[in-house]
Formats: C-alpha cells, structure tokens, sequence
C-alpha cells in the first residue's frame, strides 16, 4: 500500500531520513550497515527507515551473499541530489570557497614575500594586500560563525595562524624611510 505524500514530507524533515538518503547517494555501493553507520544509528531503525524510502519509491534492494546492497532509484536520485544541495548550503560549503580562495591570496602573499625585493614600494604594496587579505579573512570568519561546523572552524584557525605569521613577516620588513635614518646617523 503507498504512503501518503504527507508521509514522505515529514521523514524528511528529519534527520536521520536524510543522512541515511545522502549516504546512499555518495557511496559507492551502499549497503545498510554501512548506512548505519554513516547515519549513527541503530540497524534497526536504518532497516525501517529504508523499509520506508522503499515503499515510497526512493530505493530498491539486491543481495549478494549475505551484504544487502541499496540502490537508488530515479526519484531517490532526484530527491538526493536536491538534498545534497541544501546540506552543501547548509554545512557552510560556499564559506569553504570562499576560505579556499582566500588561502590562494596568502599563498600569493607569501611567495611575494620571499621574493628579493623589499624596496619601500613593495612593502607598501605588501602591506595594503595583507590588509585587503585581513578584511576578507573578517567577513569570512563572521559568515562562518554561522554554521555549526568544526571543519570550518579549523580552517579559520589555520588562516589566522597564517595571518599572525605574515603579520611579524611584514612588519619586520617594514623599510625604515630613508629620513629617518639620516636623522638617526647623525
């Protein structure tokens, strides 16, 4: 007997429906154990869960041997993909470019910064990019407070090391105006 479409709407606002859905949709040859776990739940509850996904169309069952593997079907797929977008959206996946880009401007920074010049101009032209690169790193890390994701956080971490570091770079580079150091020989 079909579920109601009601049915399918409420098993899907929870959690552990759409774990187990993504999870079938990302590995390779799913199988319910491997389910269980990528969910953190019970056999029992992913067998009836799945029994669910089954009678609503999502999934179909094949055996071999003793592994019962899942598969999904064209509206599973469908449904999952749609899933797997809001999750990306939700987990903060835009926030993760956004820190990977930022991590290119640093690399930048970095490889400029172990180059031979440090004429007064350069360091300038160093210290206005460190500057952009430290503005950026600010709104990034405001947006990803926003997510509850311990990957994001580590990367944040590791981009404010990094800043830290070219910080006391740049600044022990900072060149002394040449005034300055007349005024100071004499």
């Amino acid at each position: 007997m079909p579920k109601e479409a009601k049915d399918i709407k409420q098993m899907f606002l929870q959690k552990k429906p759409c774990q187990i859905l993504l999870a079938a949709y990302r590995l390779k040859r799913p199988y319910v154990s491997a389910l269980m776990k990528e969910a953190d739940t019970t056999f029992a509850h992913t067998a009836n869960i799945l029994s669910d996904m089954e009678s609503y169309g999502l999934i179909e069952f094949s055996m071999e041997g003793r592994a019962k593997y899942v598969r999904l079907t064209a509206s599973g797929r469908e449904l999952a993909r749609s899933l797997n977008s809001v999750d990306e959206l939700l987990g903060g996946k835009r926030v993760f470019r956004k820190i990977y880009a930022l991590e290119k401007s640093i690399d930048r920074l970095e490889e400029n910064l172990r180059s031979a010049i440090h004429d007064e101009r350069s360091e300038k032209a160093r210290r206005k990019q460190l500057e952009a690169i430290l503005e950026r790193a600010n709104a990034i890390e405001a947006e990803a407070r926003h997510y509850n994701n311990d990957a994001l956080n580590v990367a944040m971490a590791r981009i404010k090391e990094r800043l830290a570091y070219l910080k006391t770079k740049i600044q022990k580079h900072e060149t002394i105006p040449q005034d300055t150091l007349e005024k100071g020989g004499r």
